[in-house]
């Protein structure tokens, strides 16, 4: 009788713990996009350009803006496809576009190492407009893993504010949700 008596318990916290799980996954689910795209300007950074100035998040102010954030080395491809079609299918009269490269230092690579890499890859033309960040904060505030394979598309608004974000490789169906938040701002 006490064997099973701590099966039924046993069973019954299994179930507890699974409810409590899926509790958490939706009260996230439902609160997160109030988080990401709440009122209010895009978390504080600062960055460096390709140039070796520094920026601060409220060059981002004033304008629509793309931000095409890399947040792995291995997000590299991704980004330049995104650049690619961002470039030729956005009116960058209307809306900037700027590329972030992510980052976490380890200890023996300084900042001009990484500014020296990525000068190589990136256009001239394109330097003052490909910032480096030494800082997890944009991840963490789309919720985009730090070693994530692909590249994140953010929409601001004028004021800074989160108006849209996509994650992943360039699709159709993508490309329609960046027009959806670029045409939405075009009423502001």
């Amino acid at each position: 009788m006490m064997h099973k008596l701590t099966i039924v318990i046993a069973l019954w916290c299994s179930k507890l713990q699974r409810a409590s799980k899926l509790g958490l996954l939706v009260i996230i689910m439902l609160f997160a996009p109030i988080a990401i795209a709440g009122e209010g300007p895009w978390p504080s950074f600062m960055a460096t350009t390709l140039n070796g100035e520094k920026v601060d998040s409220d060059k981002l102010i004033g304008q629509p803006t793309l931000l095409i954030l890399t947040p792995s080395s291995d997000a590299a491809e991704s980004t330049r496809e995104w650049v690619n079609t961002l470039r030729s299918k956005i009116d960058q009269s209307k809306y900037r576009v700027r590329d972030v490269l992510a980052v976490d230092l380890p200890f023996f690579m300084s900042e001009e190492d990484v500014i020296g890499r990525a000068k190589e890859k990136v256009p001239k033309r394109y330097h003052d407009q490909t910032w480096i960040l030494n800082s997890q904060i944009m991840e963490d505030a789309l919720g985009v893993p730090a070693d994530s394979e692909e590249a994140v598309i953010v929409v601001l608004d004028k004021n800074g504010n989160l108006v849209s974000q996509v994650h992943g490789k360039v699709t159709a169906a993508r490309m329609s949700e960046i027009s959806k938040a670029l045409q939405s701002l075009a009423s502001d």
